[in-house]
């Protein structure tokens, strides 16, 4: 019947005893990691905002918890505020460097799984399933780099909660093909270019990001709504009208996105930002960050700073007005590395923001766009960039690096430590270490709510 039935028959006959085990602990993994970034992401300026908001807009039921904060709000609602919290630091997951299912599955899951009294293997289930389906489509869909350079954007999230949500509630494959078209249709616009677009034109930057809370609460109401008996609207990724054109792609592989299903999964291959920033900017992190420790080098020793790579007219902001700005500013990544800020939220406040020694580094900042690493982004997902740093009394040092060969290693000890870092803002010692457990032993909760309850 099409690309969209073959998904929604993979995702209605899977069981939690089909996936492998290294897929089950990959899962836990994804979960620990967006957890931290979820409670650190709550205290932030626009953690908070959001949450207010989802309590101004409450959906009038007392169903899911808002994590941190422990109000509950409609599932809907506590999908949309959890969402924005997973993204508030921008230090959540990737696949491919082009989705990001973790918080968009955890936050539909833990506000379905809490409504519904699912089980822990449930949740895993359902957000493994996410992943997968998320990355696939998103993969599939990439435009051409001609295309590419004037609409982009990730809107195809709410495929994941759609899924996610939609496993939870149980729902056979038609009623996840109808869930999809809900989902296609509550889509977010491709903005990525008016919302982190050329600086001189979109700066500061909208704070809702692209919508990431308002696709884990589009596909949490799709779902919803597929349970509840809507129907129609069937095949929405299928065919020359399908979602990748609503989305402003000029193409899409449909035979990737249903090969091998069930034989790989996504999730085994999620990468984890080493930094709270845009991915992009992570590999001259890296490199500023060994540049800094081979030269013990100090913000006072800085003459000039010369960075070349990727979207630099897009990333390259020296003059960051708020959090988000700083976020997806390369020269503030840079800076702060040499700086060797905490990688917590405080890297992000006002007061940061506005330090003497950030704003001096930042002018001594000079910037090339090179654009046939753009391409190499879009045709091959490589990211490429270079550094030199020039010192007091003439020295020079430099480093270029590319993504992901020169990429560091972030496995099980460095996602705990990224854990700990981040929950220890919000929860002390004795619960954060509880709540690392809980996540180890997920697959043993009768109830998600049990679980839930720790995170807050």
């Amino acid at each position: 019947m099409g690309t969209t039935r073959d998904l929604t028959n993979f995702v209605a006959k899977t069981t939690y005893q089909d996936l492998p085990q290294e897929t089950i602990d990959a899962t836990k993994l994804a979960v620990l990691n967006i957890i931290g970034c979820m409670l650190a992401g709550y205290q932030t300026r626009i953690g908070k905002l959001h949450t207010e908001m989802a309590k101004d807009m409450g959906g009038g039921r007392e169903q899911s918890t808002i994590i941190g904060d422990g109000t509950k709000v409609s599932a809907p609602l506590a999908a949309y505020a959890n969402g924005n919290f997973g993204f508030a630091l921008d230090y959540e997951d990737t696949v491919l460097y082009i989705a990001h299912p973790g918080y968009i599955t955890a936050s539909s899951g833990l506000a379905v799984g809490e409504l519904l009294g699912s089980s822990g293997k449930d949740l895993i289930l359902s957000i493994a399933l996410g992943f997968e389906v998320v990355a696939r489509i998103g993969a599939a869909m990439q435009p051409t780099p001609e295309r590419g350079k004037l609409v982009w954007g990730e809107q195809y999230h709410p495929f994941a909660s759609a899924v996610t949500a939609g496993k939870l509630y149980g729902l056979d494959a038609d009623a996840l093909d109808v869930a999809f078209g809900i989902a296609g249709t509550y889509a977010t616009v491709p903005s990525a270019y008016k919302y982190f677009g050329v600086v001189a034109e979109t700066r500061p930057m909208r704070e809702v990001k692209l919508g990431w809370g308002w696709m884990s609460m589009a596909g949490t109401v799709a779902a919803q709504s597929a349970h509840r008996g809507f129907r129609g609207g069937h095949g929405v990724l299928d065919g020359e009208q399908g979602f990748h054109v609503m989305a402003g792609s000029d193409r899409c592989d449909f035979a990737q996105i249903v090969k091998d299903l069930g034989k790989s999964w996504a999730i085994t291959k999620t990468e984890y930002k080493i930094h709270p920033s845009i991915a992009w900017n992570h590999p001259l992190y890296a490199a500023t960050r060994g540049l800094v420790k081979e030269h013990a080098i100090t913000p006072d020793q800085v003459e000039k700073i010369k960075i070349s790579g990727m979207n630099m007219n897009l990333i390259g902001d020296t003059n960051p007005q708020g959090a988000v700005d700083a976020q997806f500013s390369l020269p503030y990544t840079v800076v702060t590395t040499i700086m060797q800020e905490p990688l917590l939220p405080a890297m992000y406040s006002d007061e940061k923001l506005a330090d003497p020694v950030v704003r001096g580094l930042l002018s001594k900042v000079e910037m090339h766009h090179d654009t046939a690493a753009d391409a190499d982004f879009f045709t091959d997902q490589k990211m490429r960039f270079g550094i030199e740093i020039a010192l007091k009394g003439g020295k020079t040092v430099k480093r270029d690096v590319e993504w992901p060969r020169d990429q560091p290693p972030m496995g099980r000890p460095e996602i705990e430590k990224k854990f700990r870092e981040l929950a220890g803002t919000v929860l002390n010692d004795k619960r954060t270490e509880a709540v690392l457990q809980a996540i180890d032993g997920l697959e043993n909760f009768d109830d998600v709510a049990d679980f839930v309850r720790l995170l807050v």
